[in-house]
């Protein structure tokens, strides 16, 4: 024989009093609406507003609050609309049977109501659950893909050490390094997107730039970061890092010789945009990249897809600007 728990019989008091407010401001909003018809059309359909205040309070309290505020409703319409119970001429008045088949009426309107609450309930629990679930899966495919992506860029690395051809092993490199900037985007990507739907691309870049003043640059050059945090799409942070990564690289490799200098990254919002601005002091800009080579064709190419513009500039070193619309992939 199964055996019923002392929890399932304990009342829920705040659920109780919860229920019997609801009830009550229906059963004040059904007999205001009541005396407002009733300045204008007296004696006609004393049901009629009883039925939406009953469904209102089972939708927002459950059938616990639509069956006291039918109770009320029902008491309500006995003490003022249908004071007489006995016909003059004997038997059961019209009174009595119009009440009784209005509150078989409401408790089919309470079960029918109550029953939809409850399904629409156990229908959002199953959706947040597989919404959940899917969350976990997608966390666990974006840390699946960082790891690959960062397998196959130790094979790149690893290939360049082996390499004789120096052309070859900084191309080698440079592909490493451009795999290494599209994993940091997935490094926290799942955290991230549960808090505020986007990225920091403040963070994101920062951690682009803390590779490459590691991994990079030699100990004479300085690399200097400075940025507003500013939210975006993954997409965004991913195309941002990639075209910070090659200009970064590229100030590295040909901006300085063997001499010291410095690089500043800056990432800004300004007037509705994200303005990324790479500047370095270095004195060699005819070994740099002038517009027209396949890293500046790239890095252009690259910038279209988030509706970017990408600017060169040289005058005592090299200014790299790129521009963003804000809200771009969001």
């Amino acid at each position: 024989m199964a055996s019923i728990s002392v929890q399932t019989l304990r009342i829920d008091r705040q659920g109780l009093a919860f229920d019997i407010l609801v009830a009550v401001a229906a059963t004040i909003g059904a007999v205001a609406a009541r005396l407002a018809i009733e300045h204008v059309v007296g004696g006609v359909a004393p049901f009629v507003l009883t039925f939406p205040a009953v469904m209102i309070a089972t939708l927002v309290g459950g059938g616990r609050a639509g069956m006291i505020a039918a109770v009320s409703c029902q008491l309500l319409t006995i003490r003022y609309v249908f004071p007489n119970w006995v016909s003059p001429h004997g038997g059961i008045s019209t009174d009595l049977a119009n009440m009784v088949l209005s509150t078989l009426a409401l408790a089919g309107t309470i079960w029918a109501t109550a029953s939809h609450r409850r399904a629409a309930a156990v229908m959002r629990g199953r959706c947040e659950q597989q919404v959940h679930t899917l969350s976990l899966l997608n966390a666990e495919m974006d840390h699946r893909t960082k790891n690959n992506y960062q397998i196959a860029a130790g094979l790149l690395a690893h290939q360049s050490l082996s390499s004789l051809d120096p052309a070859v092993a900084r191309e080698l490199d440079m592909a490493a390094a451009r795999l290494e900037t599209i994993a940091s985007v997935y490094q926290n990507l799942p955290a991230q997107l549960d808090h505020g739907k986007s990225i920091d691309l403040a963070d994101h870049l920062e951690r682009v730039v803390s590779l490459l003043r590691t991994g990079a640059a030699p100990d004479y050059i300085t690399i200097r970061y400075r940025a507003d945090h500013i939210q975006a799409s993954s997409d965004v942070a991913v195309v941002a890092g990639l075209i910070v990564n090659e200009w970064v690289t590229n100030a590295l490799q040909h901006a300085f010789g063997d001499g010291p200098g410095r690089i500043s990254v800056d990432v800004a919002d300004k007037a509705g945009h994200i303005r990324v601005t790479v500047i370095d002091d270095g004195g060699a800009s005819g070994q740099i990249d002038d517009g027209q080579g396949q890293g500046s064709k790239l890095m252009t190419s690259l910038a279209k897809t988030i509706r970017g513009e990408v600017a060169i500039r040289y005058h005592g070193g090299t200014r790299c600007t790129l521009v963003i619309p804000a809200g771009v992939g969001s």
